[in-house]
Formats: C-alpha cells, sequence, structure tokens
C-alpha cells in the first residue's frame, strides 16, 4: 500500500506545474552561483521545455539540487551523441549593446553600481545619464546589458534588451521591433543583467504607484475605475470591470431584500503621463424597490411627530423618538412606535441618484506613493418618496401623525484625499456637505450593518444627530495585492476592499 502512495505522489509531482517557490529558488541559487542567462538555459534545455516556468514540480527539484550540489560546470549535449560533457564558460560580463539617448530605467554597472535616470546625451562613447543627483558620464563600456525574458498572461513571450520602464510598463526591443508591454499582463519575469540572472522577484506593482488604486474613498466614488475582467468585492456591494472605462456594481444586501439594483460608472474622460493621472466620470444608481424605511432614514431628522393635529413640535424628530428595533426605545418597547402601524409604510418606490466626479492623482514629490484627490457632485429622488403625512390612530383613538413636509431635496458635495505612507498602508480623507448626513456611535453603525436594526448589509437605522457638513479620516493597508481592510472614524467605521484581477 505504502509504495502504491508513493507512486501515486510521484505520479501528482511529475504533472504538477512548478510552484512559486521553486522558481525563486532556482533563480536565487542560480545567481548566487554565478551562473548565466546562458549557463542555465542549457540546464533547463535537458528536460525539454524552454523556460523555468514550464518545468513540473519534479524536474523543478532536481534542477535545484544540481544547483545546490555542483560547482559553476554545466552539462552540454553533444552534436553527435547522447552524451553529456562538462564545460567552463567564460566569466566576462556581457557589455550593453543598446545604448540611445531616450532610455529611461535602472542601469546596472560593471562595478556593482546601480542608477536609476535617463539618458540625455551620447558623446564619444560616454552617456550622459540624468538623475535625481545630477547628470553621470558613464563609459558605454561600464554599463551592462539588461535583458527581459517575460511571459504575459496570455502566453505570449518576449525577449530581448530592456529599453524603458517606468511604474507600469516595459519597452522591450525585440528583432521584430519594440514592444510595450503593462506589467499587470505579466504572468512572469526573469531580468539578466551582464548576462547573469538577477535574483529579483518581480512585481506587477511598485510603491511608485501604491499596492493598490482605489474607485471610491469611504462611501464617495472617485473617476477611476476597475480594470477591464476585474471582480470587486466591498463591504456592501459587489462590482465587475467591464471595459477600461466602465464598471458596474450593486449593493447586495438591497438586491437580497428584493430591491434589484446597479450602479454603473462612465469614465469621460482620462488623461495620464508618467507622474500624473486625472480622470472625469459620471455614475448612476437605480433600485427597482427602494424600501420607504431607507428613505425616511436618510431625513428622520427633518420628519417630525405630531398628535391629534396640536402641538406642532418640529423639534420631536423621527431620529429623536422611541421606535421600536432602534436603540432609543431600549428594552421598554410598549411606550415605542411601531412604525409598521403607519398607512403605507410598506411603500416601496423606484429610486435613482446620479453624480459627477473628477479625480487627479500624482506621484508624490517625495518620491514615496502618489497623493491624489478628487471632488463630486451627488444627487437623488430621496425626498420624492416622502408623503407630506403619515398618520396612524393607536387603540385610545389618538392620530399621531409624522410630517414630511419639510423634506427638502438631497444633495451631497464631497472632496476626498488619499496618500500613500508606506507601500501597503494609505492615509485617506473625506470632507462633505450632504443633507441626509447623521453621525451614528459605533456600536449603533454595526448593528445597522448586520441587521439588528433595519436590513442587513445596508444603513438605515434612524437614530443620529445630523451633521450636514463634517469630515472623516483613517487608514487603508492592503494585506495583499487584492484584498485591503480600512479604519476611520465615522460611519460605516470599517472598510474592505477586496479584487479579483484578470477574473
Amino acid at each position: 500500500m505504502s509504495r502504491l502512495f508513493y507512486i501515486l505522489f510521484l505520479s501528482y509531482a511529475v504533472a504538477t506545474s512548478i510552484l512559486d517557490a521553486q522558481i525563486d529558488a532556482i533563480n536565487e541559487i542560480a545567481f548566487k552561483k554565478g551562473y548565466s542567462q546562458q549557463d542555465l538555459n542549457q540546464i533547463i534545455y535537458q528536460y525539454g521545455v524552454p523556460t523555468v516556468a514550464q518545468l513540473t514540480q519534479l524536474q523543478a527539484a532536481e534542477v535545484i539540487n544540481k544547483l545546490q550540489n555542483s560547482s559553476k560546470e554545466v552539462n552540454l549535449k553533444k552534436d553527435d551523441s547522447n552524451e553529456y560533457k562538462t564545460v567552463i564558460y567564460d566569466e566576462k560580463p556581457i557589455l550593453a549593446d543598446v545604448l540611445e539617448v531616450g532610455m529611461s530605467k535602472y542601469f546596472y554597472l560593471v562595478d556593482g553600481n546601480r542608477i536609476l535616470g535617463t539618458i540625455v546625451e551620447i558623446n564619444d562613447d560616454i552617456c550622459n545619464i540624468k538623475t535625481k543627483e545630477g547628470i553621470l558620464n558613464i563609459p558605454m563600456n561600464d554599463i551592462l546589458e539588461e535583458t527581459i525574458d517575460l511571459v504575459k498572461t496570455d502566453d505570449t513571450r518576449y525577449k530581448g534588451p530592456l529599453i524603458k520602464e517606468d511604474q507600469e510598463s516595459l519597452l522591450v526591443r525585440s528583432k521584430y521591433g519594440d514592444v510595450i508591454i503593462l506589467k499587470k499582463e505579466v504572468h512572469s519575469m526573469q531580468r539578466y543583467h551582464g548576462g547573469k540572472l538577477s535574483p529579483q522577484i518581480e512585481s506587477r506593482k511598485t510603491f511608485e504607484q501604491g499596492e493598490d488604486a482605489l474607485v471610491a474613498v469611504f462611501f464617495d466614488p472617485n473617476a477611476f475605475v476597475l480594470e477591464p475582467n476585474t471582480f470587486y468585492l466591498s463591504a456592501m456591494s459587489i462590482g465587475y470591470g467591464l471595459t477600461d472605462r466602465f464598471m458596474m456594481t450593486t449593493q447586495f444586501g438591497s438586491s437580497l431584500s428584493n430591491d434589484l439594483n446597479l450602479h454603473p460608472k462612465l469614465r469621460l474622460m482620462h488623461q495620464k503621463t508618467s507622474t500624473k493621472e486625472t480622470a472625469l466620470s459620471i455614475g448612476i444608481g437605480i433600485h427597482r424597490n427602494y424600501k420607504i424605511r431607507k428613505s425616511l432614514s436618510k431625513f428622520s431628522h427633518k420628519i417630525y411627530k405630531t398628535e391629534n393635529g396640536d402641538d406642532f413640535n418640529k423639534e420631536m424628530t423621527l431620529n429623536k423618538i422611541n421606535i421600536e428595533g432602534e436603540p432609543s426605545c431600549g428594552n421598554n418597547e410598549s411606550s415605542c412606535i411601531d412604525l409598521d402601524n403607519f398607512y403605507d409604510m410598506e411603500e416601496n418606490n423606484f429610486y435613482w441618484e446620479s453624480y459627477i466626479v473628477y479625480s487627479s492623482k500624482r506621484k508624490n514629490p517625495t518620491g514615496r506613493g502618489k497623493v491624489g484627490y478628487s471632488v463630486g457632485l451627488k444627487t437623488s429622488n430621496i425626498s420624492q418618496h416622502i408623503k407630506n403625512s403619515y398618520e396612524y390612530i393607536t387603540n385610545d383613538g389618538d392620530t399621531l401623525t409624522l410630517n414630511g413636509d419639510n423634506v427638502p431635496w438631497h444633495y451631497r458635495f464631497y472632496a476626498t484625499f488619499e496618500y500613500d505612507l508606506q507601500k501597503r498602508l494609505k492615509f485617506v480623507a473625506s470632507m462633505y456637505a450632504d443633507n441626509t448626513n447623521r453621525a451614528l456611535p459605533f456600536e449603533d453603525a454595526i448593528s445597522d450593518y448586520l441587521g439588528d436594526i433595519g436590513s442587513p448589509f445596508s444603513f438605515d437605522a434612524l437614530g443620529g444627530d445630523p451633521a450636514t457638513v463634517d469630515f472623516d479620516f483613517g487608514f487603508t493597508y492592503s494585506v495583499n495585492e487584492n484584498f485591503r481592510v480600512g479604519l476611520h472614524f465615522q460611519q460605516p467605521y470599517i472598510d474592505i476592499h477586496w479584487e479579483f484581477f484578470e477574473f
């Protein structure tokens, strides 16, 4: 039986693709042993594949073992037989064959130095490279060749000298022409400096860009959209990037409560350079069955109670009244008002909202990450859902009336700000003027979201103090390339953002 398990395990290992950890190990060991690109390729070719990424797990284990237990000697096939002979290659590094004005990237030098800059002039075999520290005059024969061997997510492969690189793309020169490749489309990549494999692990995004791109700050959308074919999940909605300028989301809490809804966003304008990006977008939201309770919750501080048509006291608003199911009611429900007893409380309405927003972000002058802002205007037809009055006749014959004649048209002006503090950590802030805004304590906001108050996965509590002009700030942390969590000081206090790239 143990032999059977061994055979099954061996068969699985032979057929299973190489692990990322094995690729990293092969690259790092080869670099430390001083193997050139040609050295490593000759070892890989023995397994009938052109690249490390195409090895199986078992083959990768054999390669790692060979590298760990051998000197810098490699086996080469004879031309006329199946035997192998040992050859030691010349250790001289390969110098850059392609150097031209405009090349902008890291330049690796024969003495081990590495500089980041742009070639601005070449005279008498001297490259004048502009860096942050000034212009350096470097002999051409001191610059190592940097070549790229990469495989894209669509299995396309490119190999050649690296001409230019920024935070989002690579310009690779092949014998058939120059090719621009977006880093987000790279499945695997190896770099060779002077013919030797570099052990560095490539990432799709760098701190120049930040670990992730925001499409909203708290409740407020910005003008940027999801990447095409990207699935998105937050604490209140799910969405999908349909094209490079159009995305769609839906609030799943409302949809699960029979209020199907769609929230498309369209980017109208977009300009992008290596240091700055701006965009202008519009968005709408439509709900086919928007619950009247949610509409009342938005303007609960504008709806006031009267009894038997007397004692008009506009200070006794819905957010201050003891309502069943609200924290203000406590355990004494007999003295609280049940909204379900009021006429027309079960009525649902067609809801729409629309907004326009402008966003800008640029490279931080300090060189650490990016800084950006957005300004937007949003409105909706919530006030049209609310009638002038809702009446309820008690068992004692008294008439209670909720008056909605003081409800204005909804508006929200907002400005948001984001700043990369570290590669994974952002500072975010928002300032807004919103005539539906109310401040809820933390425990009430959590109860509201979980459905202990109103519907689950939404915010429709009636309580809270009105705050027409207010601000909020907090931090978001990227756990990995896909998942981000946030903490701030206003409702909803906690934020999540989960993206599945190339879904």
